[in-house]
């Protein structure tokens, strides 16, 4: 039998208070259950997500722009209260990667860090310098390769302290370790090697090969018609690196 909270005056107030924290932990649930995060920026100052521990694993983020950021603007998308970091990545936003979002059509670049605010938020840093990069080598370069770049020539967003590095895993000095795609040829290879680069032994097949080179070097190399991509290499561990 139904209670009748009209009959029983004296149950009302119970009954409003349980109906109510039912309704917010099932608002509560479906925030954390949700699959998507959305995030949109009027003024720049919004904070979307605010949470004791996040996990952005299985989540995808679906980000709006709708003010014109000055140089410098960093946009706040997950501010975590909790020591800990968060757990994962969105599956559409990884470490490092250059978002581009559009007001009053002209296009504004970003970079997702992870690690932003103390340590622990994601936050999304203004960034430039693409243009300074030949389009038809830009395109070909590896988003980490590109923020290596910005980073050497203290390019935004580092032109000021901050906690974003690019994932290059293999450095020496001032050269990487790339992987180089596209048509191998004894030319290219001639090149690489001018350019101050070491093959990597036994590395070269028709169509790629490892290479150590300075990253100064790497536009001018992307920037040849038989270079299709080139990327920073990522070694297992049992891998051995012999130069040539």
């Amino acid at each position: 039998m139904k209670p009748n909270f009209e009959t029983f005056p004296l149950f009302q107030l119970p009954a409003r208070t349980f109906l109510i924290a039912i309704a917010m932990l099932g608002l509560s649930m479906a925030y954390t259950l949700a699959d998507v995060v959305n995030a949109t920026y009027i003024t720049g100052a919004e904070v979307p997500v605010s949470s004791n521990g996040f996990t952005a694993v299985g989540k995808t983020v679906n980000i709006a722009l709708n003010f014109a950021p000055a140089p410098g603007t960093q946009l706040t998308v997950v501010q975590n209260t909790s020591p800990d970091i968060i757990r994962g990545t969105f599956s559409n936003l990884a470490q490092g990667q250059t978002v581009a979002l559009s007001f009053g059509g002209i296009t504004y670049h970003f970079v997702a860090n992870y690690h932003g605010g103390k340590g622990n938020d994601l936050v999304l840093l203004w960034t430039s310098g693409e243009e300074l990069i030949p389009a038809a080598a830009l395109q070909k370069l590896d988003a980490q390769i590109v923020l290596a770049l910005k980073k050497s020539r203290g390019q935004a967003p580092f032109d000021k302290p901050t906690s974003l590095e690019p994932n290059i895993p293999v450095k020496d000095g001032t050269r990487i370790l790339v992987d180089i795609q596209g048509r191998v040829s004894r030319e290219l290879l001639n090149q690489a090697a001018v350019a101050g680069g070491q093959v990597v032994k036994g590395s070269e097949t028709v169509t790629a090969f490892r290479v150590m080179i300075p990253l100064s070097q790497i536009v001018g190399l992307a920037g040849r018609s038989d270079v299709t991509s080139i990327s920073p290499a990522r070694l297992s561990v049992t891998s051995k690196v012999k130069l040539q």
